[in-house]
């Protein structure tokens, strides 16, 4: 590690703790700009830049740096499981592949959790160090991860130095609180989770529904705690729909809420972390205190805090609506066990990069490039018209990653994927995450072509992530319009060409559309009557609610 010494720009940089509005901040979203060269995808549930390894590129964009002095220094907030991991994060002015010249680097370490993000900041090299070129002017800027991998949130480009003391990891804020331990509380409703309870001073064994009461809090004058925060964790993959709702006088009425907290994170139920909200009302004098849980979260404080010390940023997770399809009662399954496959011989034609296996009831440590034989297949007389994939992945999302499918290929070495170029697919069946190995859902893709009699047929994984797969399917065609989980009286829902349909007969409605990567791409309100949304052509989910919390979702085509 080059020292990094403070020029006359960083006299006053201690002034400068958070992002100011001349810092540059890049989130790490496809919606920002920027570009994924290699290695590495899009959590968009997490928002973040994860599966990276050594030598993941990523391209942040055109940056101005002016005369040298628009920006001078640089931070990432990482995370990673392992505490024990070091590297660096390269900066470079153009393509490192193509000439590009390393400006600068980002030491980051491990942080216990892969959700769990602490920010690493440091000065630019001063111009002149050897191996590294003070950026001036305008370059698409490349970032690389050397000797290190971990999941990133975002880069803030600094238009002020650090001192020596506030460069590498930056703490928490300092701030004056007033502290709610948690065995300050005592369970509302333990009927909700009867094994609630504390223990070491922390609620655990939670879960949906738990209410704790905090009694006669003092919230003072109104203005002295302008936040709140909770002190948390929470174990296994993200739970996009794990939060802790915080109420004043009782949690039966929205109005009586004062923060509602996501806790659900990847933290492993080790990891401790502070999460604030501002405090939107004014809240004065004394009142009992609720905590309600939407899902398991290790529960140790809860915190009223002066002033406004924490950078709260909109990182909620973005709404992800699951597709299970059914299968109708003409569906062929292919299973697995230990051994392998049940119905049919499966053989491994390529492996990717993990250790691919049978396992139990499924095939597990599936990777990019993973391709599978089924030997001897019976299409029948060719009635089926699609193939379903049961699936599931400790991934909330698993972006544009499909399943592919092929008959009777004749390749020597499937190794590289590149050999099936001119080979026609039978059918592309698009992958989603579960957010828990243990959720499998279907997706399915029609079948591109009618196929009779017997085949082997061949599975091809185009993963961003690991899946793990219950069974595959043959089944012949349904009436998607015709599914839907609950109805509201008075309501219909269908899908028309380049349209989604909304008919209520007398109130209006709330309307939730989801594509089938599990996205909401719509949100929108309606009147009474007949409303058209334009939609392009694909397989749709579309949740309605009416003002009385009544909800029924429904999944359509658009033609």
């Amino acid at each position: 590690m080059k020292t990094r010494t403070i020029t006359l720009l960083g006299l006053f940089a201690g002034m400068f703790a958070t992002a100011s509005a001349e810092d540059l901040v890049i989130k790490m979203t496809e919606e920002s700009g920027v570009q994924i060269i290699n290695d590495g995808r899009f959590d968009v549930v997490n928002k973040c830049l994860g599966n990276t390894k050594t030598g993941t590129t990523i391209c942040l964009g055109e940056i101005d740096f002016g005369d040298g002095t628009t920006y001078v220094a640089n931070g990432a907030e990482f995370a990673h499981e392992n505490p024990d991991t070091e590297g660096t994060l390269d900066f470079y002015m153009g393509d490192p592949d193509n000439g590009g010249l390393l400006f600068t680097q980002i030491d980051v370490k491990g942080t216990g959790a892969f959700q769990y993000y602490r920010t690493y900041r440091y000065n630019f090299y001063p111009e002149g160090t050897d191996g590294f070129t003070w950026p001036t002017g305008k370059h698409q800027v490349y970032m690389r991860y050397n000797n290190c991998e971990g999941n990133l949130k975002k880069i803030v480009f600094y238009n002020n130095e650090f001192t020596e003391e506030e460069q590498g990891e930056m703490p928490d804020p300092t701030y004056d609180y007033y502290s709610i331990p948690a065995s300050a509380g005592s369970v509302v409703n333990p009927e909700v989770c009867p094994d609630a309870k504390l223990n070491d001073g922390v609620w655990g064994n939670t879960g949906e529904g738990l209410i704790v009461k905090f009694p006669s809090i003092d919230f003072k004058d109104g203005n002295t705690y302008q936040q709140i925060a909770v002190v948390s964790t929470h174990g296994g993959s993200t739970n996009p729909n794990g939060f802790l709702e915080i109420y004043i006088d009782g949690t039966d009425s929205e109005d009586n809420m004062i923060a509602r907290i996501w806790t659900a994170r990847d933290w492993y139920w080790t990891v401790y972390g502070t999460l604030a909200k501002n405090l939107e009302k004014n809240i004065s004098g004394v009142h009992d205190l609720y905590v309600k849980w939407t899902g398991a979260t290790n529960l140790k404080e809860i915190q009223l805090i002066e002033g406004t010390p924490w950078e709260v940023e909109d990182d909620e997770p973005e709404k992800i609506e699951l597709i299970d399809e059914p299968l109708t009662n003409n569906a062929y399954g292919m299973h697995f066990d230990s051994m392998g496959g049940i119905e049919n011989t499966v053989e491994f034609m390529a492996y990717g990069s993990d250790d691919l296996k049978f396992e139990a009831s499924n095939i597990g440590y599936t990777s990019y490039g993973v391709v599978l034989k089924f030997v001897d297949v019976d299409f029948q007389n060719g009635q089926f018209t699609r193939i379903l994939v049961d699936h599931s992945s400790d991934q909330a999302s698993l972006g544009s990653s499909t399943f592919d499918f092929y008959i009777d290929l004749d390749h020597d070495d499937y190794s590289d994927l590149s050999v099936l170029e001119n080979d026609t697919k039978l059918a592309t069946v698009q992958a989603q995450g579960t957010s828990n190995w243990a959720t499998p859902k279907k997706t399915a893709g029609t079948m591109t072509s009618k196929v009779e009699g017997v085949h082997d047929l061949y599975m091809v994984f185009r993963t961003d992530a690991g899946a793990n797969i219950h069974g595959v399917y043959l089944d012949t065609d349904y009436d998607p319009s015709s599914i839907s989980t609950a109805t509201i009286e008075g309501v219909k829902v269908w899908g028309m060409t380049n349209a989604v349909c909304i008919e209520s007969a007398t109130e209006s409605l709330t309307v939730d559309v989801y594509n089938f990567a599990g996205q909401n791409i719509s949100q929108t309100k309606v009147a009474a009557g007949l409303s058209t949304l334009s939609m392009a052509k694909g397989i749709y989910l579309v949740k309605v609610a009416d003002a009385k919390g009544n909800v029924a979702t429904y999944k359509l085509s658009v033609k």
